[in-house]
């Protein structure tokens, strides 16, 4: 059986030729936003603009902090229902 996969945070963008690259700690990529500067290219092929990958990749970049969050924030609940009981 294969060991789960694990991407060490922090997360970041790193901008490459018409794409950002979303790497874990380790140099790993995780995820590729594509854009194109060209309408006409842009149009023909469906990639986003420079702005809308910049923006997708941070999003996913922030995928473990918000997991931390949620999880945070599930435990307070979880300890405030505990606690009215």
């Amino acid at each position: 059986m294969t060991e789960p996969r694990g991407f060490p945070t922090p997360w970041l963008v790193v901008e490459k030729a018409e794409s950002f690259c979303v790497e874990d700690a380790a140099g790993v990529a995780v995820a590729w936003t594509y854009f194109s500067d060209e309408e006409a290219s842009r149009t023909a092929t469906g990639a986003m603009t420079r702005d809308e990958a910049q923006r997708i990749a941070k999003a996913i970049a922030m995928i473990p902090e918000m997991r931390t969050i949620i999880r945070t924030l599930q435990d307070g609940l979880a300890e405030a229902d505990t606690g009215e009981s």
